[in-house]
């Protein structure tokens, strides 16, 4: 694998997994503010609190978890598809040298 290619698959690799995190603590945020309610009282799903709380601050790490791991696989999209490129453009290039004799 090429170089540069290796190092966007660890990027990506590295930034699901944070996301992977980010969405666990949003899911145990989300089922630990649930639990403060009586069941036929509870909030729906899109209560995430004011700004400076737990929940919020949970909710906006996910959301830079997520925003960060899309632009990581466009990253790395592009990088395939530059060296695609560049590999089928070496593979047409063909240089014919020719040794002219006098005569």
């Amino acid at each position: 694998m090429q170089p540069e290619l290796a190092t966007r698959r660890r990027l990506l690799r590295l930034t699901f997994q944070r996301y992977i995190e980010a969405d666990r603590e949003w899911r145990e945020a989300l089922l630990e503010m649930k639990s403060w309610f009586p069941k036929f009282a509870a909030p729906h799903g899109g209560a995430i609190g004011n700004p400076g709380s737990r929940v919020r601050r949970v909710y906006d790490a996910r959301a830079r978890a997520l925003l960060q791991f899309e632009a990581a696989q466009a990253k790395f999209e592009t990088a395939k598809r530059r060296l695609a490129e560049r590999e089928r453009h070496n593979a047409t290039c063909v240089l014919a040298i020719a040794r002219l004799e006098a005569p």
